[in-house]
């Protein structure tokens, strides 16, 4: 079966170079030729008529900003996710007849891994241009990172992390980005540097859910002391993290503790046993947490509880700022 036909964008050349993706029996191979440059179509654009359109690929579904000419949003939404050749009809109410819209897709799935540049790497280098049919819209998409040792890919977050550097760009230190899994990324010169990848978050709502804690751990108010002395005793013994998790429904049926006070413990634990393995990434250094959900701030008090002052930021706000910063500087500027 084919893939899609991928575009990779020459940093600051303004020329394309075609990559033909396919499947083969090895995995996916790459093939690229040298092409033009995609100088588009000439089209009249009124203030508040579509642009470009910047679309991230989340734990939530799709969120979509679609800009003016100005560079302001004049529409948003969330869609549930959905796949390449589902993107035109998604949007199509965003796409005027008359012009091709640039739609910058961050995050998006079922891109090819041998396309992700390896660390150490600028966060966004370039754009992938992935072929459509439909000629009112140019599908661009922001490659992951990759890493060879350890293994690892970052698919999402490297958007957000060139929206903090469009703002910051002599920030050196560690931004954590979270969303399905959590992701902590060295920066230094502008380059990330290297990155480590957690399924924190995908592991605590597995945990949530799970029949024999459920009843334990509603989420309520954080109860401070519990958060403390879990996310202590994993910290200090993290072999002890499964141990842990069985005293939260025992304690919860043998004393009057509320779903709150389990809750604390649990979150406490989790964020705890990924602080034990991140230790390298955070202590000592400037952190910088990103995240829309309850989990940001929990890792920020957990850091505090640990003598860190991390700074905080929302994960979609950082992506709107990469994707602009993207647009700024790889379709605007073509």
């Amino acid at each position: 079966m084919m893939q899609p036909v991928f575009w990779a964008l020459h940093d600051g050349q303004g020329r394309w170079a075609a990559i033909t993706a396919q499947e083969t029996s090895v995995g996916v191979m790459l093939n690229a030729a040298p092409c033009g440059r995609d100088k588009g179509k000439d089209t009249k654009m009124t203030l508040d008529s579509p642009s470009w359109i910047g679309m991230d690929w989340g734990a939530a579904g799709v969120r979509v900003w679609v800009h003016d000419a100005t560079d302001q949003i004049i529409a948003e939404t969330r869609i549930p996710s959905v796949g390449v050749h589902q993107i035109a009809d998604q949007m199509a109410v965003y796409l005027p007849e008359n012009q091709t819209t640039p739609v910058i897709c961050s995050g998006l799935p079922f891109i090819p891994a041998s396309a992700y540049p390896a660390v150490p790497a600028a966060a966004v280098a370039g754009l992938l241009q992935v072929q459509s049919d439909d000629p009112r819209l140019q599908l661009l998409a922001v490659p992951g990172l990759s890493q060879k040792k350890p293994v690892d890919l970052m698919c999402g977050c490297e958007t957000a992390i060139s929206g903090v550097l469009a703002a910051d760009p002599e920030f050196d230190g560690v931004i954590c980005c979270i969303d399905s899994k959590s992701t902590w990324a060295q920066i230094s010169a502008g380059e990330v540097v290297s990155f480590q990848s957690f399924l924190t978050p995908e592991i605590t709502a597995s945990l949530i859910h799970a029949p024999v804690l459920a009843q334990a751990v509603t989420q309520g108010g954080l109860v401070q002391d519990d958060f403390a002395e879990a996310l202590e005793t994993i910290m200090a013994r993290p072999q002890s993290f499964g141990a842990e998790l069985a005293r939260i429904p025992a304690v919860a049926a043998l004393t009057d503790n509320d779903a709150a006070t389990g809750w604390s413990r649990l979150m406490g634990a989790v964020i705890g046993l990924e602080l034990s393995g991140a230790r390298p990434y955070w202590l000592g250094q400037r952190v910088m947490i990103l995240g829309d959900d309850v989990m940001a701030p929990l890792y920020a008090a957990a850091l505090a509880h640990a003598g860190l002052q991390a700074e905080t930021q929302g994960r979609d706000d950082a992506v709107l700022a990469g994707l602009r910063h993207i647009h700024k500087t790889y379709v605007a500027a073509k």
